[in-house]
């Protein structure tokens, strides 16, 4: 009989911290990102989703706010970093096969563009009034 951990590396012990990708982590080092990443059929759904409401903003010129929620461990910062990718024009990104529909569905207002993308982590930050307001201040508060 076979075993799992014959199989697939299986780590004596698992903490907290060691799924955890901070958004400048996964963009720094993209090709780990993108070996980690498992596009699911939600997630293609999810990634047309979010390149069609940036879609809009570009074309109305009016910005778009949009929450992105969920548990911790259920791949927020891996979503956007594969997002700031494609939209950085990532040719590995790009070629996700699972994302193949949506990136060509999408590669008529994407190609040739340059986005302004701002990764920001906030995760760790102790938020004691208006989280969103004090994540930001705090984090661009240099003096």
């Amino acid at each position: 009989m076979t075993l799992l951990r014959d199989l697939i590396p299986i780590p004596e012990r698992v903490h907290q911290r060691d799924s955890v990708l901070r958004l400048t982590e996964g963009l720094a080092h993209a090709e780990r990102t993108l070996d980690d990443y498992v596009v699911t059929e939600q997630l293609v759904h999810c990634f047309d989703d979010a390149l069609g409401v940036i879609q809009k903003a570009v074309a109305t010129g009016v910005s778009k706010a949009v929450y992105l929620l969920g548990s911790f461990g259920t791949g927020k910062s891996h979503f956007m970093a594969v997002l700031s990718l494609l939209l950085a024009g990532n040719p590995r990104a790009r070629s996700i096969v699972e994302l193949a529909p949506v990136v060509a569905r999408h590669n008529g207002w994407t190609e040739g563009r340059r986005f302004l993308l701002v990764p920001y982590h906030m995760a760790d930050r102790k938020f004691n009034r208006g989280m969103l307001e004090s994540g930001v201040s705090a984090g661009t508060d240099r003096g």
